[in-house]
C-alpha cells in the first residue's frame, strides 16, 4: 500500500470539491446571495450529497491511478461518475422528502463545476509534475524527429523523452 495515502488524499480532495461545488451551485443560483432558508437547505442536503458522491466516486475507481499519470480515460471515468451522481443525488433527495426542494438549476450547475474542478485539478497536477521533471533534464539535448503513428513509435517517443541525450 505504498500509494494508499495518495489515494486517500485524492479522495479527500474530491469530497471537498464536491462540498464546495454544491454550495457554489446554490451561490451562483441565487446571484451570490443565498437566502437563509436555502442556505439551510444546502447545508442539510450536503449531509446526503457527500456520502452519496463518496460511494459513487470510489465505486468508479477514480483512486486507482496516480494523478501524475492522469489521462483521458481518467477524465472519462470522472465524467461518468459525476453523471451517475447527478442522477443519484436528486433521487436520494426526493426520497428524503425535504420540506423545500433543491432548485433544478443547482442540480445542473453542480455537476458541471464538479467535472471542471476534479478534471482540472488532475490536469494541473500532471502539468506541474511534468514541467518539474523536464527542468531536471539538461538543456543541451540533441533534437530528433520520430516518424510513425503506431504503438512502437509512441513507445519510442516516451523512451526518448526520458533520455538525457535526445529532445523529441
Amino acid at each position: 500500500m505504498k500509494y494508499a495515502w495518495r489515494s486517500l488524499l485524492a479522495f479527500g480532495h474530491d469530497l471537498a470539491a464536491s462540498a464546495i461545488t454544491w454550495l457554489a451551485a446554490f451561490w451562483l443560483r441565487f446571484n451570490l446571495e443565498i437566502p437563509d432558508i436555502y442556505l439551510e437547505l444546502a447545508l442539510q442536503s450536503l449531509l446526503c450529497v457527500i456520502p452519496l458522491n463518496a460511494v459513487i466516486f470510489w465505486g468508479f475507481g477514480l483512486y486507482r491511478g496516480i494523478w501524475r499519470y492522469a489521462s483521458l480515460p481518467d477524465l472519462r471515468r470522472i465524467v461518468y461518475a459525476v453523471a451517475v451522481a447527478a442522477v443519484a443525488v436528486p433521487s436520494a433527495l426526493l426520497m428524503l422528502q425535504m420540506p423545500l426542494s433543491v432548485p433544478r438549476s443547482v442540480l445542473i450547475i453542480d455537476p458541471i463545476i464538479l467535472i471542471m474542478i476534479m478534471g482540472g485539478s488532475r490536469l494541473a497536477y500532471r502539468a506541474w509534475k511534468e514541467r518539474r521533471l523536464s527542468a531536471l533534464i539538461p538543456a543541451g539535448r540533441e533534437p530528433v524527429v520520430v516518424l510513425g503513428a503506431n504503438e512502437t513509435a509512441a513507445s519510442l517517443i516516451k523512451d526518448l523523452a526520458r533520455s538525457p541525450q535526445w529532445q523529441v
